[in-house]
């Protein structure tokens, strides 16, 4: 869970554009495509990486893959660009550690409260969203090996309705 500014916004907003603007398997390629359009598929993957630049380091690659692949990872940026809000989150609290301190993994439930902004700053709502997330000890650095969300924020539900 991080903070959608307009920054994060308009980057989101380039992606939706660059997966719109021809074939998808241009972009990403597939089996029926012997070669993916080299140049949009680098154009796609820079937009990606720069909304992850700041959470893709702190995770595992394989925690990361499954972040991306259940497209958590622009899940906040698509609401708020719908919505028409910012993103800021004003608590985030870990239950306790699931595993052993002497292991090298931990796992946590969170509870995130959120602020949505709309951004003309007339209107702010409250909310929470409730997950799990697990870590694991790589190169003696703790990175996210796991991030699922169990209970998403009320807004999320009416903006992409049929989505969640």
């Amino acid at each position: 869970m991080y903070a959608v500014d307009v920054a994060k916004v308009s980057e989101y907003k380039k992606l939706v554009v660059a997966g719109a603007s021809g074939d998808v398997r241009d972009i990403i390629g597939s089996e029926g495509t012997k070669k993916a359009n080299k140049s949009a598929q680098e154009k796609y993957i820079k937009i990606i990486q720069s909304l992850d630049k700041n959470i893709q380091t702190l995770m595992t690659k394989e925690g990361y893959e499954s972040f991306a692949a259940n497209r958590l990872n622009t899940l906040s940026a698509k609401v708020c660009d719908k919505g028409n809000y910012t993103l800021q989150v004003t608590d985030f609290i870990l239950e306790k550690n699931l595993y052993s301190a002497k292991e090298d993994k931990a796992g946590y439930y969170y509870e995130a409260k959120l602020k949505f902004i709309s951004t003309d700053g007339k209107n702010e709502r409250k909310d929470i969203a409730k997950g799990y997330i697990g870590l694991l000890k790589e190169n003696g650095q703790w990175k996210v090996s796991i991030y699922r969300s169990e209970t998403y924020p009320k807004l999320y539900k009416e903006i992409l309705i049929n989505e969640l």
